[in-house]
């Protein structure tokens, strides 16, 4: 049977890796999506489930199209390239 948490929190973890790639904190994305602090960190942290709306408008200011975030395979790229960027 199916359980989409484990993709969910895959998506989370790809999520937080691309905002930290770009420099972007949880607050600075909040205020670019319209969002509130505490929701945007909710929503970061797994304690909420995102609108679809909302995940639209953080994927424009992140610029990343949406599928990108829910790719499975990804993770280990996006993750190495998080890793090379933190050592330059």
């Amino acid at each position: 049977m199916y359980t989409p948490d484990k993709d969910y929190q895959h998506m989370l973890d790809k999520l937080n890796i691309l905002r930290k790639q770009k420099n972007i904190s949880k607050y600075a994305l909040a205020k670019a999506t319209g969002m509130s602090t505490s929701s945007m960190s909710n929503l970061l942290n797994g304690k909420t489930k995102p609108y679809l709306y909302n995940m639209l408008l953080i994927c424009n200011v992140l610029q990343v199209p949406l599928g990108e975030l829910l790719e499975k395979d990804n993770l280990s790229a996006v993750w190495k390239a998080s890793c090379l960027h933190r050592l330059w």
